[in-house]
């Protein structure tokens, strides 16, 4: 496992949001599918909110996403400011016999992407 930093950028979360005519607000991956080549992946959260019109409005269910590597990275538009960064992830991944442990981490702000496949996410 990897461990992938985004250094924060210069948007504050509401100016982030606020040119969103229509989009989703994800927190949270609770699920992940990754194959071997890190080319395609999908991931489910545990929260989101729709955005409508630069503000967030309904609690979505059960929200996910899913792209390809350097379609998601080249939809990458706008990067939250310090306020928004956050450390995330857990602190091991271990694999293998005799095990082998690795500390990881993903420190990231918001960030506000297109073209990102979404699905999922009832009201």
């Amino acid at each position: 496992m990897a461990n992938l930093n985004l250094e924060p950028g210069t948007d504050s979360f509401e100016a982030l949001i606020g040119d969103v005519e229509r989009g989703v607000y994800m927190e949270s991956n609770r699920s992940w599918s990754i194959d071997d080549q890190r080319y395609k992946f999908q991931f489910g959260c545990e929260y989101a909110k729709l955005i409508e019109n630069g503000k967030l409005t309904k609690t979505l269910r059960n929200p996910n996403y899913r792209a390809t590597t350097p379609e998601f990275w080249h939809g990458l538009k706008r990067i939250g400011d310090n306020n928004t960064w956050q450390m995330y992830g857990t602190p091991f991944c271990g694999k293998g016999e005799p095990n082998q442990v690795i500390r990881v981490g993903h420190g990231s702000p918001v960030c506000a992407f297109e073209n990102v496949e979404v699905f999922g996410g009832g009201e």
